[in-house]
């Protein structure tokens, strides 16, 4: 009986396409606009920055992401920070914290959600918003009931928070009012 054997170039042929299907998988609903009528109000999503390591150079959970909401009615624009556990947390997450340059601002938990992971979402008030803007130095603080973790973010991480907010501050204000038949 012949053995078959498979060359290295499989491999990498099938690593790759696990990479690429991971990397889309990722960011695939990022900065879509996503109307809700029902809630009179528009939102869209950054995408996620991983900022936990793996394997000392390979980014991996905890995620964070920015989420802007305007409402319908009076075209206001909420921003939230949001957090993501990469595992199901089993202490009770308290909240976020983000030192940008040296201030520490103890963003206000607005929800909590518990689907595969824990999202914590924290509201971003427009000062918090603008020193990120023009913030230098990062870290991200999550408490829950055993302890506190902190993650400082590396000069890419930084420069691609910057991006996704002024992204989706652009794309929330340039949106138009939705049209809703009451």
């Amino acid at each position: 009986m012949e053995r078959i054997s498979l060359s290295p170039r499989f491999y990498s042929v099938g690593f790759g396409l696990f990479l690429v299907f991971s990397l889309l998988h990722c960011s695939s609903n990022a900065y879509s606009i996503k109307p809700e009528p029902t809630l009179e109000q528009v939102t869209s999503q950054s995408e996620e920055i991983c900022i936990g390591t793996r394997f000392y150079f390979f980014s991996g959970r905890p995620c964070i992401s920015v989420k802007g909401e305007k409402d319908n009615n009076s075209g206001q624009v909420q921003y939230y920070f949001r957090y993501e556990i990469g595992t199901f947390d089993v202490d009770l997450p308290l909240g976020v914290s983000l030192k940008v340059g040296d201030t520490w601002y103890n963003l206000k938990k607005s929800s909590t959600d518990y689907s595969n992971t824990i999202v914590v979402s924290s509201h971003l008030p427009p000062e918090v918003t603008a020193a990120i803007g023009s913030g230098k130095s990062f870290v991200v603080s999550y408490t829950n009931r055993s302890g506190t973790e902190n993650f400082p973010l590396n000069g890419t991480q930084v420069s691609r928070l910057q991006d996704n907010l002024l992204k989706l501050q652009k794309q929330l204000e340039s949106e138009q009012k939705m049209k809703i038949q009451k």
